[in-house]
């Protein structure tokens, strides 16, 4: 099995405050910034944010529940030029339609996380397979899927979508909200989801069902030493 990718979620309201995170936690492999909620962003943090730690970075302008973002589109888009041709990963939901065709008019090379978020249920399987189709136009280096799962249902229907991408030459992350979803975040660390959103503690959680890098490491241990002990 490969390494599980942890990657470690930063909401501050001060740049000092994510650089302090960051160094505090230098195990993680990468870094999910969330531009919108600082206080004090600019161009200077961005570029030196990218010339630390740029293979590890992955930059967001929106906020939680796709509320609508604080930062205008002239520096979101600011934000996206600076991120033209470097090895930083930008997180744009399917709804950020402004982005995305600025992205695509502008002609720019994005190591683009294209997602889709619904934080109040799980779609049904077709409407999943046609949610990729609309992310696949977007030519995204990772597909991500996040949905907020309202039964055991839901975490079946997109477990079920985990083992089909699982077997297709792409890079995926398909996760579950709430606590039915908590079981798909332990199978899309062992089934190979390409980065695992992890907090050190519950208390810095970006999404409900959350398990702590910890928690993830501990049962990812049990269940795969128990299935290397049963072969």
């Amino acid at each position: 099995m490969s390494k599980i990718k942890y990657c470690l979620p930063i909401i501050k309201m001060k740049k000092a405050k994510v650089l302090s995170e960051i160094k505090k936690y230098p195990s993680y492999d990468f870094y999910e910034i969330w531009l919108d909620y600082l206080e004090d962003l600019d161009e200077i943090f961005i570029e030196y944010l990218i010339s630390q730690h740029g293979k590890k970075l992955i930059l967001l302008l929106r906020r939680n529940n796709l509320e609508i973002p604080k930062l205008s589109l002239q520096i979101r888009q600011k934000v996206m030029r600076l991120l033209a041709n470097k090895k930083v990963f930008l997180d744009l939901d399917i709804s950020q339609k402004e982005e995305l065709s600025f992205i695509k008019q502008e002609k720019l090379h994005i190591q683009l996380l294209c997602s889709y978020h619904n934080y109040k249920e799980t779609p049904g399987e077709k409407s999943l397979t046609d949610i990729l189709a609309i992310m696949k136009k977007q030519n995204p280096v990772i597909y991500k899927i996040a949905t907020f799962c309202n039964d055991e249902n839901d975490a079946i229907c997109l477990m079920k979508l985990l083992v089909k991408l699982k077997s297709q030459d792409q890079q995926y992350i398909i996760l579950g909200m709430g606590k039915f979803g908590t079981i798909t975040r332990i199978a899309g660390a062992i089934w190979g989801n390409a980065i695992n959103f992890v907090p050190n503690t519950k208390k810095e959680a970006s999404a409900p069902g959350q398990l702590t890098k910890n928690e993830t490491e501990i049962i990812y241990n049990i269940l795969t030493n128990q299935t290397d002990n049963n072969l």
